[in-house]
């Protein structure tokens, strides 16, 4: 992971309290909060909001999300169709390929973008063709 460097130099405050700490890793004095705090105080109770501020950054949007979803399952079912097209040209055992098949099709997500829900559909579409030939 590629650290962040600081840019220009620190205020002279802060390299007194660096120096003063006795090294690196350790925290600062905790700061005290209440009507006679000053300004540190105020600094303290706006932490919540930033928590959460950091928190709305990292919640991922629904549908960009069903979109991931939907296409990794498009995308197993793809792997497992191609699994029974290799199965049959071996003249193996395909009741495993068809059972997970038939799971994958049933379980299918639903694609916010039309696109993509209209591709995963003619997927869902040939799996259920595969199955009604083999009788699964």
């Amino acid at each position: 992971m590629t650290g962040i460097e600081r840019v220009g130099r620190l205020p002279p405050s802060t390299q007194a309290a660096r120096a003063g700490s006795g090294g690196a890793g350790r925290f600062p004095p905790p700061v005290e909060s209440g009507p006679d705090a000053g300004p540190a105080g105020a600094v303290a109770t706006s932490a919540p909001v930033a928590l959460d501020s950091l928190l709305a950054l990292q919640q991922v949007d629904e549908p960009t999300e069903r979109d991931r979803s939907a296409r990794r399952h498009g995308q197993a079912l793809l792997m497992a169709l191609g699994r029974l097209q290799r199965l049959l040209l071996e003249d193996g055992d395909q009741a495993d390929a068809l059972a997970q098949i038939s799971a994958l099709a049933e379980a299918m997500p639903a694609a916010a973008d039309p696109g993509l829900a209209a591709a995963i559909d003619m997927v869902v579409l040939r799996a259920r063709i595969e199955l009604a030939r083999r009788g699964g």
